[in-house]
Order: C-alpha cells, then structure tokens, then sequence
C-alpha cells in the first residue's frame, strides 16, 4: 500500500538536513573526544618527567655520597660542625644532572643505635651512629626546567 499521490517536491531536502545535522553531532563528538585524549596526553607526559627527575635525583645522589666517598675520602662528612647556624657545603659528582647541599645539623651529636644490617635481632651493638648529615638534591625538570624535585638524603655515621 503505497500511496503514489505524495507531492515528492515538498520533501527532497529534508534527508538533507537530517544529514547535516547528523555530521555536526559526529564531528562535535570527534572533537571533543580528541581535545580530552590532548589533555590526557599532557597529564601522561608531566607525570613521566616528574619520576623522570626523580629517579634521576635519587641516582645523583647516590653518585654524589659516592664520589664523595671514593675521591675525597669522605672529608665533607667527617668535618665537625663548624658553629652553632647549620653549616652547608656544596657538594659536586661527575656526570650529575642535579644540585647538592650537605647539611650538617648544628649542636651536639645525638649518637643513637644503627639501623640493622646483619640481623634484625642484633641489637646488643656497642657501635652508634649519628645522623646530622642530610644530603639535599634537587633536580629541575618540564618545559623550561619551571619545575623542582627535592630529594633529602640522610647520612648515618657509626660511632664508638
């Protein structure tokens, strides 16, 4: 049952707007998933060089109480505290990317217990360890270096 009497003038541009519209709502849907995957990317990739620069830290300074240890014969760390303000020392490694500072904790040395390194139930140890010493590490990172990594490393040192 078809009726052949329709007026076909009146309706040839409608399945062209319904067209048109149906492209809009495709395209307004494509662009905006792809400015969200954009942002997306940008959070991805400024969590990616934050740990970037933080292992980066983490292994300078490792580097720097190396070479500190190695080349220098550890002078920096054995150097008493010189006044009563905390006393810095510029600390440098080879192939670093980062920046260092020792601080050396002001006062007297509070000499407490070790932290267990052949058994966990030896505690009957003569040999204390002072912690007065931090290692400050900071690296920059991101467009520009407009961001800032800090690693605080603190340095144990056995005492009798």
């Amino acid at each position: 049952m078809v009726n052949r009497n329709l007026n076909l003038s009146h309706q040839r541009g409608v399945v062209l707007i319904a067209a048109l519209v149906m492209v809009l709502v495709v395209s307004g849907i494509a662009v905006t998933l792809m400015s969200n995957s954009t942002v997306d990317m940008k959070v991805i990739n400024a969590a990616q060089d934050y740990d970037e620069a933080l292992t980066r830290a983490y292994a300078d300074t490792s580097r720097a109480i190396y070479d500190e240890i190695k080349l220098n014969g550890a002078t920096h760390f054995t150097t008493p505290n010189l006044g009563t303000e905390d006393e810095t020392v510029a600390l440098t490694a080879a192939g670093a990317q980062s920046t260092f500072e020792l601080v050396k904790a002001p006062g007297e040395l509070l000499a407490t217990n070790c932290s267990p390194r052949r058994s966990a139930n030896d505690t009957a140890s003569d040999i204390k360890c002072s912690r007065d010493l931090r290692l400050f590490t900071t690296n920059s990172y991101g467009k520009g270096n407009r961001h800032l990594v800090s690693v605080i490393a603190g340095i144990e040192q056995e005492s009798l």
